[in-house]
Order: structure tokens, then C-alpha cells, then sequence
């Protein structure tokens, strides 16, 4: 008889010592990471190969936009390029023109300066040479000025031009729609040969392989959480089984205990919000409860 006492009042402290135990350090909803995928331009979706439940890696091309009026802009601003830059002048060639026309009366100042010298020519002869230099190197750098000037203005014309075909270029290459992240397409808003704008989205763009869990603590319970710590997670599950999880974040102003948490203590309290991140087993689904346990409370 007394040894039967001592098992119920053993049997009755184990219940107890588990209870203490499973009672969570905090509450919170288990949520996947989201991103809504938009169009970067406006027009008409020729290809979309995008489906719900559909998984998607990042960086894969899975739409396009209309760019055939894009393309038209595109051919005719490269059109007028190739046109200006048919008619920058050439100033090396009419340079070199006035340049040997310079050197030619200089070589005959050279020529006759000796004879005007010794009086064998009229030295008008050789003022008339030297005023035709004179008028040689003027020509020669008003020439090169206006020539300068032409060129200046054309190659300004291209730029511009060139900068529409950028503008031009990037539009067709934002027209087609990239993934941005791994993940599953949980929301399509569009379907092919639709009419889209800019801005608008065209799918949302869940990540259910990696998830997390945003749940909150008391001021007492916060003093044993440290970011990078490990606890565990317990989803409101058959099973119930738990599966390991990093603190990623820890707010740093309290706030009242939101609606959505479902504490057994229904008092409002001010909490401090803290997100766990946890992979997903295949078990997990967004929107599920969950409960936390620090791994010193175990």
C-alpha cells in the first residue's frame, strides 16, 4: 500500500514537472516570405508560361510584352543615327586642302623672298605673296572653327538619338518578366493576351521552402531570446512534431499582443514581436498556428 502512494504521488509530480514543460514561451502564425511579381511595362501579354502551384527559380523568363512598337521606335532612331553620321564633315580632308594650299604660297615666299632681295623681283611681288598667306591661315583657322562647330552639332544629334535608343533598348528588355526569387506561384492576377500596365502585378510569388514564424514574447520570456538562437517550433499539426528554428529578428519596441495570437492568457499585454526562421518539412502551410519553445525551457 505505501508503495503504491509513492507511484500515484510520482506519477502526479511527473504530470506536473511535463506540464510546466510544454507550456510554450510564445505563440505566432507560420507565413512564407512573399513577392508581388509586376510588369515592368505596358501592353499586351503574348507569352506567359506562369500557373498556380507552379514552382518557379529565380532569374527564369516566364512572360513577355508586346515590344513590336518598341521595336519599330527602336529601327527608326538607329535609321536617323546612321543618317547624321553620314553627314559629319570630313575636317582632316578639307583641312589638309587649305593646309597644302598655305604651304604652297609659303614655299613661294621662300622662293622669291631672295630675289626680292637682290632686286631681281618687285618686292609688291612678295607683299602680295605674304598678304596671301596671311589670308591662307585665316581661311585655314575660320575653316577649322566652323567645321568644329558642324561636327559639334551632329555629334550632339547622335547622342541624343542614342540616348532614345537605350531608353528604347531597356523598355524591350524590361517587357519581358523575370522571376525575381525561388519560390511557388501562389496567386495568379493575369492571363495570357491580356492587357497589362505598368506597375500592375501579374502574379504573387511565394517562398514555402524556406518559412518563418512571427510570434511574441513577454518582457521576461525576451530576456532568454538572442538573435541566432535556436528554438523549437511546434505547428498546430496531428503530429504536433517539432522542428528546429533560428531567431532572425527581434523588435525593439513592444507592442499590445495582436488579435490574431491566440494566447491563453487573452489579457492584453504588451509583447515584443520576434521572427523565427524554419525550413519546411512538407508539412507546413502559411497561415498555420504555431507554438514556440526556448530550448532553456525544455
Amino acid at each position: 500500500m505505501k508503495r503504491s502512494v509513492y507511484f500515484y504521488i510520482g506519477a502526479a509530480m511527473a504530470v506536473i514537472s511535463c506540464s510546466g514543460n510544454v507550456k510554450p514561451s510564445a505563440y505566432g502564425i507560420i507565413d512564407a516570405e512573399k513577392w508581388m511579381v509586376a510588369s515592368s511595362e505596358q501592353g499586351q501579354i503574348v507569352s506567359l508560361n506562369v500557373t498556380e502551384g507552379k514552382k518557379l527559380l529565380k532569374d527564369e523568363k516566364v512572360g513577355l510584352i508586346d515590344t513590336a512598337q518598341l521595336s519599330i521606335q527602336l529601327k527608326a532612331v538607329e535609321a536617323q543615327v546612321v543618317s547624321l553620321r553620314q553627314t559629319l564633315p570630313d575636317i582632316g580632308k578639307q583641312m589638309d586642302v587649305l593646309h597644302q594650299k598655305k604651304e604652297s604660297v609659303r614655299n613661294e615666299i621662300a622662293r622669291i623672298r631672295p630675289l626680292a632681295e637682290s632686286g631681281s623681283v618687285s618686292t609688291k611681288q612678295l607683299e602680295r605673296l605674304e598678304e596671301e598667306l596671311r589670308l591662307c591661315e585665316s581661311q585655314e583657322s575660320a575653316s577649322r572653327s566652323s567645321l568644329s562647330r558642324e561636327s559639334a552639332s551632329v555629334l550632339a544629334s547622335i547622342i541624343a538619338l542614342e540616348a532614345q535608343a537605350d531608353v528604347l533598348k531597356d523598355k524591350i528588355s524590361r517587357s519581358v518578366i523575370v522571376n525575381p526569387e525561388n519560390g511557388t506561384v501562389s496567386e495568379l492576377y493575369v492571363k495570357e493576351h491580356e492587357f497589362v500596365s505598368s506597375g500592375m502585378p501579374v502574379y504573387k510569388l511565394s517562398d514555402y521552402e524556406n518559412m518563418f514564424v512571427d510570434c511574441w514574447f513577454d518582457a521576461q520570456s525576451l530576456a532568454s531570446v538572442t538573435l541566432g538562437s535556436i528554438v523549437d517550433v511546434v505547428p498546430d499539426s496531428a503530429d504536433r512534431h517539432r522542428i528546429d528554428g533560428i531567431v532572425t529578428y527581434i523588435a525593439e519596441e513592444s507592442e499590445f499582443t495582436p488579435n490574431k495570437v491566440m494566447t491563453r492568457d487573452t489579457r492584453e499585454r504588451y509583447v515584443y514581436r520576434v521572427r523565427v526562421s524554419i525550413h519546411n518539412d512538407g508539412t507546413l502551410k502559411a497561415g498555420m498556428p504555431a507554438e514556440i519553445f526556448l530550448r532553456e525551457s525544455k
